[in-house]
């Protein structure tokens, strides 16, 4: 504690008065259990509540409660529901606001149960966004089907499902992106079949001349 710069101020044995505060302190702990025991209260129960009544009332110095000095807000109590929260009505208006922001761009998509689509594939590498053929089976939710991938059944979001042009059966499509915003591309933007033609590597033509190290010439 010394190298901490802690010192301890200590009182003399059995003469509480010299801690006064925290005497008085516990006494009101000791109060407040034995009312709440006298309503048939458990221990951890009349602890919590005296604890959180203690803590979001304010205090007669400061005016202000213990919890709002450490977290920086008030604590919701019982009596918050007696006044109507006026947040609600602009809370409403910006949830929509955002709401329409959001839809803007987005694009209803349309699927039935036998339709071939491409679905995401998680099995493999998380860094790249892979798609694996199926076929929908059933609809188990209003944006969640049931995909069956070979003799697999998964379940997929809309989010994660794309329309199949075409009707060979491929087993996967990789589409090189990192990011999960992947999701809300445009259904025509990447799924083409990967081109199977090798690059041919260009090499310079440049004339290079040979090295002339200092040590050879001496």
């Amino acid at each position: 504690c010394a190298r901490n710069g802690i010192r301890h101020i200590c009182t003399s044995p059995g003469h509480p008065q010299s801690n006064g505060q925290a005497e008085r302190y516990v006494d009101i702990v000791k109060t407040a259990l034995k009312k709440g025991f006298h309503k048939g209260g458990k221990l951890a129960d009349v602890l919590s509540k005296f604890l959180f009544c203690h803590r979001s009332t304010p205090h007669s110095t400061t005016n202000i409660s213990p919890a709002e000095l450490f977290l920086k807000r008030r604590l919701r109590t019982v009596l918050d529901l007696l006044h109507p929260n006026a947040m609600d009505a602009s809370s409403s208006v910006t949830r929509q606001r955002y709401k329409l922001n959001f839809d803007r761009h987005s694009k209803q998509r349309h699927f039935k149960i036998d339709d071939k689509v491409l679905v995401r594939d998680f099995r493999k590498n998380p860094r790249e966004v892979e798609w694996t053929s199926g076929v929908l089976i059933n609809r188990i939710g209003s944006r969640l089907w049931s995909v069956k991938v070979r003799e697999q059944i998964w379940r997929r979001h809309e989010n994660q499902i794309r329309q199949r042009y075409w009707s060979t059966d491929d087993d996967l499509i990789v589409t090189h992106k990192t990011t999960e915003s992947a999701d809300c591309d445009d259904d025509s933007s990447s799924f083409s079949p990967p081109d199977q033609q090798s690059k041919v590597l260009r090499r310079s033509s440049r004339t290079r001349k040979p090295v002339h190290r200092l040590i050879e010439q001496i």
